[in-house]
């Protein structure tokens, strides 16, 4: 359970650029973990910029003094040769900044940029860039090891891709383990972004290749110096996989081998999207040189508690030498014989377990098994290409979220990740345990009728709410049972509020129903969630679209849905029932004394019911939610918006008509979400 500060709620404003300029500046990856004192004298040498689709930001060999950052929509970086044809190089999504390589080389641009649609950037001159990195050395820290793959040395042979990313993993489990690890996710990175990859085992022998794979790997040694002839010709493609292998000789201790690993990685960087290193387990010099200059370092271990305890030692020799290392480091658990629980793992490694691996059963490379599943999301995450779904509040409008779920398999639209809060929370949840849209129409069916709604009811004599909220948890228990965040399918946030303390609470770990119980709790209706003695109520009060709970994990692919109605939608359901209810009173004229006086007396009945403390109180909430809600919608790269405003919010039994505005709405923008899988 975590809670994020309070400035990463969106400005509501119908003009961005008049904004709080500090929450655009926390979109951008490498101003998101500033103070706000930081954040204040980057927004000083800092502006904000808007740009149309199409645009072009500037040309190659066009002069730099600008650092660019992009807070929303997507930048295309292409190459123009002299024959006119554009070969694109990249495709930048919100939170990733450019420019960089120019404005500390000051050497021209290499690309051209140009704004594949809607563009908010932040913009910073060369001049304000230098006094950003004297004031805040952190940032300076951050590009060092972030941006080594677009910096190499000279006397390197031109890129051949603009962007690489090194991974080096480490661990103490078994050798033929590690290199499984390393092989397959090098092959799910390839088969996933459909870029260059390249393995390197950095050993003394190679026989587990030769073994496993049947091949045997020429040995790259460069005793006396780097020779770039050398290490290209100890390359082997293994067309099976689709990705290169090399074994890099190890030399325990000897500080030539480390230089020569460390130009060997900065080389094949300029080479491949992705170099995945298989470090051997005793950590010396060159080792320890592959992991500081690694983008990510995964640390492999299992999950008996004696190795755990040790892994935590080496982890906290990284978290005290390497730069960023929580931002850099992945730890990945093979379950041991006796497997510890979340809790247990979480407290003897002092951090958070990104995934645990089964045993592999048949080929580690097919994504049908649970090893291969796993080993799939991992390089999703680490290519940059997961797709996330934001499912947001609104009462029963929310079953539309059944709909776009229904849509989105129909397609076969991968989901890496699910965001949710408040009714999107729960049907998130139950999408993340593995209900697919079938599953969850039919327990949404359990309320076709009004009655059915009774089953939810449970009266409480507490001030904090009217409903216990007891048959809520019972019902969800029914589907979900004790399921942790770690035993769902599809990863899953959960947003929630302290309402004391006005901040969202994130749960993404430790047990399911609880976070969902919390998310749903509205004000004053339910009673509040007490979870380590903080109170939590509906997440939708402060993040009914919690576009930023993905944003911050660094999902670049995001499609948001906000089932409330918008205040024009509600205008249009009055003015509809206006009419419709002049016209029953005209016709009811002429249907008798007593039937005319019958129909006047229902009018003036259900006029009375219709105000109420549990109407009022929703419509005030889903007023000012609607407001929160089209703002974090403006986050995401496709927003969604299904809803039936003449449903009111406790029509629960509407399922029918719900689910297919869902699917009908999602299948509208097609187009637009795949349109962003290809990006």
């Amino acid at each position: 359970m975590t809670t994020p500060s309070s400035d990463d709620q969106p400005p509501v404003s119908p003009e961005p650029i008049a904004a709080n300029k500090r929450w655009f500046l926390r979109q951008i990856s490498i101003f998101s973990h500033l103070t706000d004192e930081q954040l204040g004298f980057v927004a000083s040498v800092s502006r904000l910029s808007e740009h149309e689709t199409g645009e072009i930001l500037y040309t190659q060999g066009d002069p730099n003094d600008t650092f660019y950052g992009l807070v929303s929509g997507r930048v295309r970086l292409f190459v123009r040769y002299d024959n006119g044809r554009e070969e694109t190089v990249e495709t930048l999504h919100r939170g990733d900044y450019f420019g960089t390589k120019s404005i500390l080389t000051r050497e021209p641009h290499s690309v051209t940029t140009q704004a594949l649609n809607a563009c908010i950037l932040i913009k910073i001159s060369r001049d304000g860039f230098e006094a950003i990195l004297k004031q805040i050395p952190d940032v300076g820290i951050q590009l060092s090891t972030t941006l080594s793959q677009r910096v190499r040395q000279k006397d390197l042979p031109p890129k051949k891709v603009f962007e690489s990313t090194l991974v080096s993993v480490h661990g103490n489990c078994a050798t033929a383990q590690r290199h499984l690890y390393t092989t397959s996710l090098a092959a799910a990175l390839h088969r996933e972004t459909g870029k260059q990859v390249i393995w390197v085992l950095v050993d003394s022998a190679s026989d587990w290749a030769e073994g496993r794979l049947g091949i045997r790997l020429p040995v790259f040694s460069g005793k006396e110096s780097f020779d770039p002839m050398q290490a290209s010709s100890a390359v082997v493609k293994y067309e099976k996989l689709g990705i290169d292998l090399m074994h890099a000789a190890h030399e325990p201790g000897s500080s030539e081998n480390a230089a020569l690993l460390a130009h060997l990685l900065s080389y094949l960087t300029n080479l491949y999207h992705f170099v995945v290193v298989d470090l051997p387990p005793a950590v010396d010099r060159a080792v320890f040189k592959a992991m500081v200059q690694a983008d990510q370092i995964h640390l492999l271990c299992h999950g008996d508690r004696h190795d755990l305890e040790r892994a935590g030692v080496i982890l906290e020799e990284l978290k005290k030498t390497v730069p960023q290392a929580a931002e850099r480091l992945r730890i990945i658990v093979q379950n041991g014989s006796h497997a510890l629980s979340d809790l247990e793992q979480g407290e003897l490694l002092g951090a958070k377990v990104q995934a645990v691996l089964p045993k592999p059963v048949g080929a580690a490379t097919d994504t049908q098994t649970d090893y291969g599943k796993i080993i799939r999301r991992i390089a999703r995450e680490t290519g940059g290409v997961r797709i996330g779904v934001v499912l947001g509040s609104g009462a029963a409008m929310g079953i539309a979220h059944i709909g776009v779920i229904r849509a989105l398999e129909k397609e076969g639209i991968p989901i890496d990740i699910i965001a949710g809060s408040s009714i999107g929370a729960l049907i998130g949840a139950l999408w993340g345990a593995g209900y697919d849209s079938v599953a969850l129409e039919k327990i949404a069916n359990r309320f076709r009728t009004r009655k059915s709604l009774l089953q939810l009811l449970d009266l409480s004599i507490s001030r904090m709410g009217i409903l216990a909220g007891v048959q809520v948890t019972r019902m969800l228990r029914q589907h979900l049972g004790e399921s942790t965040f770690r035993d769902l399918k599809i990863p899953v946030k959960i947003a929630a509020v302290d309402y004391k303390r006005r901040e969202v609470v994130v749960f993404e770990e430790g047990p399911v129903v609880p976070a969902v119980r919390a998310s749903v709790a509205i004000p004053g209706i339910f009673m509040p969630l007490k979870v380590r003695g903080r109170y939590l109520t509906d997440g939708g009060v402060l993040s009914p679209v919690p576009v930023d709970l993905l944003r911050q994990a660094g999902v670049r692919k995001i499609i948001a849905v906000n089932t409330l109605p918008s205040p024009q939608d509600m205008k249009a359901k009055y003015q509809e029932f206006a009419v419709q209810e002049a016209q029953k009173a005209y016709e009811m004229r002429f249907q008798g004394w007593w039937k005319n006086r019958v129909f006047r007396f229902k009018q003036a009945w259900m006029r009375w019911l219709d105000i109420n403390t549990f109407d009022i109180l929703m419509h005030a909430i889903q007023g000012m939610e609607y407001v929160l809600a089209e703002a974090q919608c403006a986050q995401a790269d496709v927003a969604l918006h299904p809803t039936i405003p003449r449903i009111n919010w406790w029509e629960f039994y509407n399922v029918d008509q719900l689910i297919r505005c869902g699917e009908e709405t999602t299948m509208a923008q097609m187009d637009s979400i795949k349109k962003l899988l290809a990006d």
